[in-house]
């Protein structure tokens, strides 16, 4: 705001030209320059209409970025630009005794930094504004922001309460993480495949999906129309499910049912091309009694 008063230009262009100073990251210090005086066309071809600011308010404006974007010293500096107007001084007071606290709770300087050009929630924030931005991939923007408000609670109660706010992008951050292998997302919540080997017996297979979701264990049926348990397993590898559970009519008969521990499938398929060797590994495929079913598996998942 101070900002706008030393540039001499009308505070209800105000908030316009603030959102053309917070492109400056993204669409650099001459595309900010055209739009703040006659427009610019972007990347795509279409034309930005520009705020029509006179050449020497841009002027001004030029000399605020030349210390925000340069300057090592950006409080010092921006409050000799600025500091005779008081808003500007408030503003800079602020940023001053909030550098302060981070130097007093020995926040490394290397891990924050004041940025003059941050343009957050002009309808609501009403002091210092931040963004938190992840080092190795910068390019993401930020996962992390917030600031003052300290009107926004008396839109919706009659006491008036100042405070301090912030959320997360969970999408965005999320997208960050993955891109730095920084965590191993399943494509499924369930551990079991209830697979579906006779149609006819449709309902003891339910049963049986309903037997392991009252004991806790996350557990789906196969829904398609085939009885094809190849097409079946490969489905549960697709999504990442680690248990399948088959019950042919042999192990109805018997009162057995076989486990097979998919993931340990795929560990043992990397270390061997023998299809032989494979299928007499140990932990791969078992056939229990039924009613030792549950407890194989909890012990299994825990592994």
């Amino acid at each position: 705001n101070g900002l706008i008063e030393f540039a001499g230009i009308e505070s209800e262009k105000g908030s316009d030209v603030m959102r053309v100073i917070d492109k400056l990251e993204k669409q650099g210090r001459s595309a900010v320059i055209k739009e703040l005086g006659s427009g610019r066309t972007d990347k795509s071809g279409d034309k930005i209409k520009g705020l029509e600011l006179q050449p020497s308010q841009v002027l001004e404006i030029e000399k605020f970025l030349d210390i925000a974007q340069n300057s090592d010293s950006p409080l010092s500096d921006v409050s000799s630009l600025l500091g005779h107007i008081k808003v500007s001084d408030d503003g800079i007071d602020e940023l001053n005794e909030i550098s302060d606290y981070l130097k007093g709770t020995n926040v490394d300087e290397n891990q924050y930094e004041i940025d003059l050009t941050i343009v957050r929630g002009l309808g609501y924030y009403t002091g210092t504004v931040f963004e938190t931005t992840l080092l190795d991939l910068p390019d993401y923007g930020s996962v992390f922001s917030g600031g003052r408000y300290d009107d926004l609670v008396d839109r919706f109660s009659s006491r008036s309460m100042p405070g301090v706010g912030s959320s997360i992008g969970i999408d965005r951050l999320l997208a960050a993480l993955i891109e730095l292998n920084a965590i191993q997302m399943d494509t499924a919540t369930s551990k079991v495949l209830v697979t579906v080997m006779d149609q006819d017996r449709l309902n003891d297979y339910l049963n049986i999906l309903k037997t392991l979701r009252d004991e806790g264990i996350a557990a789906e049926i196969f829904t398609g129309d085939t009885k094809n348990l190849t097409k079946q397993i490969k489905y549960a590898d697709k999504v990442g499910i680690p248990f399948a559970v088959i019950r042919g009519s042999d192990e109805f008969d018997q009162n057995m049912i076989t486990i097979k521990n998919l993931k340990a499938g795929q560990l043992k398929a990397k270390d061997t091309n023998d299809r032989e060797e494979w299928l007499k590994a140990e932990n791969i495929q078992e056939t229990i009694p039924f009613d030792n079913l549950i407890g194989y598996l909890k012990d299994k998942i825990k592994e």
